[in-house]
This record gives structure tokens, sequence and C-alpha cells, in this order.
């Protein structure tokens, strides 16, 4: 969305006019006048020369004060006023947050790039700390969700997930889709291309099947993003179109389609994998800046040489597969707090020691291996005790296994100790529908419904289920029959329709931000969020997909500060599966709140198992990973989240003077100051209008626009010369509206104007 309110941009630092050494320098008092008493105010208009008309009493402001807040103060030249009463200047290049002067921190592009208890102000890049208390907040109060379209790329047909990251590290990010045709084969064929997230314009147009320079991909496959070349900037990982064999090669690309390697075996020869439905993971094993890859149980290393395929013969990325549905999802995760990341490709998981070298070699042997049927894995601490669960969604049922085990969870009891036979741990529950055309997709993890631990979401081919667990202490109000303590137990259940794949997933994301997740799921017809407390529907899109593993990607994806969710769309299967009640589509689809009123979020989503902590800010996979489920905040799977600040807001407010440099000439200069006295930055081009008369209903006489960024506590000035009046007249500026809601949604609307009462030049005889 193209809000003012949360655009990044940079930093322009403002001088305001007055004296050369006004109010500078360690935030200093400039509430005195130059020889430390107060200022020349109320002096008569017709004495005023030189200087300016302040306040609706239009008392005289003398040369080398400003008029702010409708009182005369000394100019602060860096243009940045802190205090309660604004009569503190700070330095130039400080903010002012909690009536106090601040100096910006480290570089960011979110949240999660700075130090706990900081934010990353979008405007500045650069994080603050967060005002406690936020005196200016916007809190959203909506509950269904209203969605504009804002933009679609139509040309072909998306059956997996796109990611998002900016590629060249330079202005908005990127979004890489993974196009295909159906052909009446199952979408085997594919294309990389790079569109624009601001407006879906292709910036790298389809990559076509042309070895050995570039290589098709596998159109059922899902890619991922990061940084395999070392350059710091994320590198694009697919799946080849296949062979007569039908396997597939692993392929780096660059962002200029250029390719950086397809996978080998470690004496150099060509190295294929059976691929169908997998999904690229990719992860950090050896600690240094470039990812390695994981598909189901195989693993490369950052240069494309295979390290470990489980049951040789290209086989590795078989594992995981859920009910003949071939391929594998993984997950990777240090489960047993070794700092060592494990490799859980579904019933079972992977110990990985890593050797450098040169060259680098991976010795992979079992970790566990869970006694019943495989599947797509997600990991999160269900009952937060610091030890991870993995949620495994297979043959038709959901499953929760101890991490450090593989066993059957021990819900009822956190040490386990209460679990003394089989029998009494945590058993799979069936997805609603029954078993046929409903083998379940993979799970998303968050809290849905605001009591701060997480539930577990899937969708089957039947309907979209919510899974709670009967932990002690466990809400189950209205829940019939009673689950048994520790069992999983549907919290609600929604008809949904995908009998082709039955294996689709979804994404999270908290719209209000009230602690409470909303569910976002495209079945084979339409896109639905539904309200995580209760399954509520909030918003409802038509759109068509034969559904593999796809899912709508909830993501800033052109940077503006603003949240949007992104929808992919084929048609081959559209008659069949929905009939004439839904329209036939293709490509990808963006859309956004008009409004602005969706909490923001990151700006990057980088792979299918996206879980917040393997992705940088810069759309990379860490060094190290934080442990997901121990970080404030998260203890989360498929969610993109905001951070510290999402609920801080701007407030512009505005005083008028009058200018009397120019009545030698016969001309007065209506000087507006706009001052942000938020929380939030605010980019240029902010509307201001200014009228002769009492009100915004008088007639304009000039408008202008802000020129410059406003960080918290800085102002800017513009101005409207016009004729000085016959005699003294009113007159009246507006900022951002005034009236109605501008662009720039603020914590406080009502200080957008300010009027200056019988202002004219003065009648000197």
């Amino acid at each position: 969305m193209g809000s003012l309110s949360r655009a990044v941009l940079l930093l322009v630092v403002l001088a305001e006019c007055g004296g050369s050494n006004a109010g500078g320098g360690d935030g200093v008092d400039a509430a005195g006048g130059v020889d430390g008493s107060t200022t020349d105010a109320g002096v008569d208009a017709d004495t005023c020369v030189g200087g300016s008309l302040c306040g609706e009493l239009a008392m005289c402001c003398a040369a080398g004060n400003e008029c702010v807040d409708d009182a005369c103060l000394p100019a602060c030249a860096s243009g940045v006023r802190c205090g309660a009463d604004l009569t503190t200047c700070c330095n130039s290049g400080e903010v002012c947050l909690g009536n106090a002067c601040t100096v910006p921190g480290a570089a960011c592009q979110d949240s999660y790039d700075c130090e706990p208890g900081q934010f990353c102000e979008p405007t500045l890049n650069q994080c603050l700390p967060q005002p406690d208390p936020l005196t200016c907040e916007l809190v959203p109060t909506f509950s269904d969700l209203m969605v504009t379209e804002e933009w679609a790329y139509t040309a072909e047909e998306i059956i997996s997930i796109p990611v998002v990251a900016n590629l060249d590290g330079v202005g908005r990010p990127e979004v890489v889709v993974n196009l295909t045709q159906q052909d009446g084969a199952g979408f085997p064929g594919g294309r990389i291309a790079i569109l624009d997230g601001q407006t879906g314009a292709v910036v790298l147009p389809a990559v076509p099947n042309n070895p050995p320079t570039s290589h098709g991909s596998h159109g059922r496959s899902s890619i991922a993003v990061g940084d395999v070349s070392g350059d710091a900037l994320p590198d694009i990982i697919y799946a080849s179109r296949v062979d007569a064999q039908f396997k597939s090669l692993i392929v780096a690309m660059d962002r200029t389609g250029a390719v950086l390697w397809t996978s080998h075996a470690p004496g150099g020869a060509a190295y294929r994998f059976t691929i169908e439905n997998a999904a690229i993971t990719l992860a950090n094993f050896d600690a240094d800046p470039m990812a390695e890859i994981v598909i189901g149980a195989a693993l490369l290393d950052h240069d494309g040489t295979v390290l470990w395929d489980q049951g040789g013969n290209g086989q590795g990325p078989t594992f995981g597969t859920n009910s003949a549905y071939t391929g594998g999802i993984s997950a990777v995760a240090d489960l047993d707090a070794d700092g060592a990341p494990e490799i859980v490709s579904g019933r079972n998981a992977w110990k990985v020691a890593w050797s450098a070298g040169p060259p680098a070699t991976a010795t992979v042997t079992p970790y566990w291996t869970y006694a019943g049927a495989d599947g797509y894995p997600a990991v999160a601490d269900l009952d937060r005790d610091g030890d991870p669960e993995v949620v495994l969604v297979a043959s038709a049922q959901v499953h929760v296994l101890d991490g450090r085990t593989g066993l059957l969870w021990c819900g009822r009891d956190a040490t386990g100790a209460a679990c003394t036979s089989a029998g009494l741990r945590t058993q799979p529950l069936a997805i609603p529908g029954g078993a046929t055309q409903n083998r379940g997709g993979p799970p998303t993890i968050a809290d849905f419904d605001g009591d701060g631990r997480p539930e577990i979401g899937v969708a089957g081919g039947h309907s979209y289920s919510l899974y709670d667990l009967a932990r002690p202490g466990e809400d189950l109000t209205g829940v019939t029959p009673a689950p048994g303590l520790g069992a999983i137990f549907v919290r609600w259940s929604q008809a949904t329709h995908d009998l082709s794949s039955n294996a689709s997933g979804s994404s999270v994301f908290d719209f209000q931000g009230d602690g409470a997740a909303e569910v976002v799921y495209a079945d084979e017809c339409h896109v639905r969020v539904y309200s995580g407390t209760d399954g509520r529907v909030q918003l409802t899109i038509p759109n068509t997909t034969g559904t593999i593993h796809e899912y709508p990607l909830i993501v800033d994806a052109d940077g503006d500060g603003n949240t949007e969710i992104l929808v992919v769309a084929n048609d081959t299967n559209a008659a069949s599966d929905c009939g004439s009640s839904v329209p036939a589509r293709q490509g990808l689809f963006m859309y956004g709140d008009a409004l602005d009123q969706w909490v923001p979020t990151r700006k990057v989503w980088t792979q299918h198992a996206y879980h917040v902590t393997n992705a940088t800010s810069a759309g990379n996979v860490p060094l190290v990973e934080d442990t997901n489920w121990l970080q404030a905040g998260l203890n989360n799977y498929r969610q993109n989240v905001q951070g510290d600040g999402v609920f801080n807001a701007p407030d512009l407010a505005v005083t008028l003077s009058i200018g009397l440099e120019q009545c030698d000439v016969n001309m007065l200069v209506l000087r507006a100051r706009i001052t942000n006295l938020g929380a939030l930055g605010v980019p240029p081009g902010v509307a201001v209008s200014f009228h002769r008369g009492a009100s915004a209903a008088d007639p304009v006489v000039g408008t202008a626009t802000t020129a410059v960024p406003l960080l918290p506590g800085q102002s800017t000035v513009v101005t409207a010369p016009v004729p000085d009046p016959a005699s003294p007249e009113d007159w009246f500026v507006t900022v951002d509206g005034a009236v109605a809601p501008g662009a720039v949604v603020e914590c406080d609307e009502t200080n957008n104007s300010d009027a200056t009462n019988d202002a004219a030049c003065p009648r000197i005889d």
C-alpha cells in the first residue's frame, strides 16, 4: 500500500531557518529569549516589522524566533524539539522519543535486527528505544478484513509458493515465482521469474530451459531464496525440470538469471533427485554466511555438492512423503539444545556432524524414528517447558512427537513422568472428513486464541481445522465431549474443498496485533481468512488452484511498511473443481488493506518452512539460527510477525504563523510549521493547504507538500506567499486533511489545523 505513515525512506536532516546559534547543542533549553528573558510575544502587529505573527491572536515573534504551538521560541537549528513543552532543542541527528532526545542506533530493516526493547524505525531504518509508556499508538479495532487488489501478474499459472526478499539489497523487495503450465502432465515444467514487489512488473523474465547456461524448473516443487554464493545477497534455489528418468537437478541462480551451480557429487558428476512435490529448505550447519540445502533426507553444501542422500540414487527427497504424495518438506531445528541443528524429514530425525574440510563433509546419522506414518513436520514448544515438540501431519492424522525422542508427546505432563505407558501419551487425532482424499497438509503453529500457548492449524481435503491441546490449565469451555488430559482436540473446523492434493499449506498472521493470530488458507476455489479464536470467516476471495502444497504469503512485499497478502492461482482444473461459480484465473495476486489498518510485518518470506528465525531481514539464512520457540513473541511456524513498535504511530501537528519579511513588496508569507509529535516517522509528501478565512471550508490560497521526512520530534516549514489584504483577515492551515482522515494514519487527528486571526502587514504611518 502507498501509505505515507510507514514507507521506508532515507533520513534528511532539516535545519530550520533562524539565528545561527539558536537552540543547538546537548538538548539545550530553548525556552528563553536571546537574553534569557521571555520572547517578544504580544507586541502590537503594527510594530512587528521583520518578525512573524503567531497564534490565533497574531502576537509578534521577533526575528530569530519561531512560532511553535502558538508560542514564540528561539529557533531550533536541528529542527527536532523535545520535552513536554517542546522547549528542548535536540542535537542534529537525534530524535525525540518519550520527551527525551535520543541518538538512533544500528541500521535495521525490521525489529528483529534490533536489540530487545528497541524497534526498527521505518523512515530512518535505524533502531530506536521503544517508548515505555507508549503515548502515541494506534491499536486496530476492526474485525473483518477488507482488501484491495494492488497488482496482478496473470501471464502464466503458478502452483507453488512465491518467495520474497530484496535480491539486490537496494530499494524494495522482489517476488520470485515458479511459473508453470499444466500441459496435461501435472505441472512438471516450470520457469523461474522475478517480479517487482511494488508493481508486479517483470524484473527478470522467465528463465527458459536452455542448458547449460540456464535451467527450467520443476513446476510442482517449492523454491527458496538465500545466499549460497557469499555475496550477502539472496540467491534462488530450485529443482530443475525432470529428465527421462523423472529426476531433477538442484539449481542455484542469482538475481541476474546466471546459474551458479547445479547439484553434483563430490567428484563433480551431475547428481539428480526424485523431487515431485518436494520443497527446498535452507539452513546453516557450518555457521558460515552461505546456506546449505535440505530436500527431504538429502543435504547439499552451499556449492551444490551432495553430501548426503538417504537411500542413494536421488531418493532422499522422497522422505517425508505423505500418503503416497511424493516429496518431503523438511524442518531444521536444534532438537536437543546441543548447538547443532537436526534435520526432521518427517517421521525421521537426523543428526548432522559437519566437518569443514576442505572439502566439507557431513556425517548424517539417525537421531530417532517415529513408529507411525511419514508426513510433514513443524517444530514448536507446545507446553512451554523449553523443549521442542514435532507436529507431524501424516496419513489423515495429526501427531505430536517429543522432539528429543520421537515418541508420542506426553501432553499431560511436561516432564514426561506421568506417561508410564504408551497409552498415556498424546494419541494422534484424525483430520475431520474421513480417510479418503484427506491426507492433510503441512501444519502451521501459532497462538491462535491469545492464551499465550501455541495451537496447530491443518488443512485437509474437506475442512480446515484448528487443533488445541488439553494441557494442564487449558480452557475447555464449550468443548464437547471434553478431551482427556493431554489429548489433541479440534477447537474449530470449517468446511473447505481440496480434493486434488488435499495437502495444501496455510500461513498465519495476527492482522490486528491483539495476540490472537488469524489463519490464511486457499483451497481449490477460495482464499479465506479465519479467526483463530473461533474460525469465523473474516475474508473470502474467489481464487482457483489445483493445489499441491502452496499457501498465501503474508509479507510486506512492496516494502512500504504495510502488510500484503500474496495469492497464487492456476486455472487448468478450475471448471471441474469449482464449476461456474468461481471465475478461473491464473498468476499471482497481491492484496492489501485500503485503510492501512493491518499491523506491519517483515519484508521477507524465504521458503516453505519459513518461521522467522530462519531468515534475516536481508533474506538470508543466519549464521546461527536463534531458537524460535525460546524467542519472545514467537514459538510459531509459518507465521509472519511484527516485532516491537507494532502500535507506534505518528502525530502531525501544525502551527500557523504569518511572515512579514515580504511586506515591503506587499506580500504576506503564510508559514506552516509541521511537527511530528508521535512515535513513528513520516516520509515526505504530506499535503498542506492554506485558506483565507477561519476554516478548511474557506477559499484555498495556497498548497504545498513537505519535502523531508519527519522523524519523532522533527519539524519542517512550508510557506505560501499571498498578497497583503487591504485590511487584516483570518488565515487557516490544514495538514494531511484535518476534516477527513488523510494519507498519514495518526494517533491524534485533532491537531491537524491551526488559525491566525486579523493578520496583515504592519500599518506604519
